[in-house]
């Protein structure tokens, strides 16, 4: 009886308890967009390294990462250049896949992946490769870095915005599924960080100042 007092003192309560890493949140309370957000969000990330632990090697995180709005500037003016014009921002998904570095592996999870994107109605745009510096690293993380793309799906003029997201999440969930049942050896390296409309997530097996470090695009004026 008095340990089950003990743990009820103060704010604390045990059946809320949740094994997670921690987070934080910056935004602009009028919706306004600015890079400053994105270095802001960074530099509070940076201030968790407490939170995240290393292996042996003090430079190979167990994970960190920032999730943001979808920094549509920035990815229109790269797909343009590949001669691939995006959709109005909210128009077209975008997802963060992780791919297997084995070029074989690589193209047959993209090609389930297309697949399942014409399955379900819907039309792809591109792909993008996702700058990254790898040089800061440890040499396990190294080890298992992934092959990062972005792939952009248009959204069908029949499909307003809520259906458009939960069928960007039904392709990301049936893909990994289906990447894991039919391409062998894939689905340990295949990850979909994350698919939206609305917001992109930057991640990996990094520790928190090496986010910033490791994707170039969140360096960018852009982003």
């Amino acid at each position: 009886m008095q340990k089950d007092i003990q743990e009820l003192t103060g704010l604390y309560r045990p059946e809320l308890e949740h094994d997670s890493c921690g987070i934080g949140f910056v935004a602009n309370l009028k919706g306004r967009r600015s890079h400053a957000i994105i270095e802001n969000a960074l530099s509070m990330l940076t201030c968790m390294e407490h939170r995240g632990g290393t292996g042996y090697d003090v430079k190979s995180g167990d994970g960190a990462g920032i999730l943001i709005q979808i920094p549509h500037e920035l990815l229109s003016a790269e797909m343009a250049a590949q001669g691939v014009q995006l959709p109005a921002s909210g128009d077209y998904g975008a997802g963060m896949v992780f791919f297997p570095r084995d070029e074989r592996l690589r193209e047959a999870c993209r090609k389930v992946l297309n697949a399942n994107i014409t399955k379900l109605g819907l039309q792809l745009l591109g792909y993008r490769v996702v700058p990254t510096d790898n040089s800061g690293l440890g040499q396990a993380s190294l080890d298992n870095e992934p092959f990062i793309e972005q792939v952009f799906i248009a959204r069908p003029e029949a499909l307003e915005q809520q259906a458009f997201e939960r069928k960007l999440y039904v392709l990301r969930k049936h893909t990994s599924f289906l990447v894991g049942e039919t391409v062998e050896g894939a689905a340990p390296d295949f990850y979909i960080a994350s698919l939206s409309s609305r917001t992109m997530v930057y991640k990996g097996q990094l520790t928190t100042a090496q986010v910033r470090e490791y994707y170039l695009d969140l360096q960018n004026e852009q982003c």
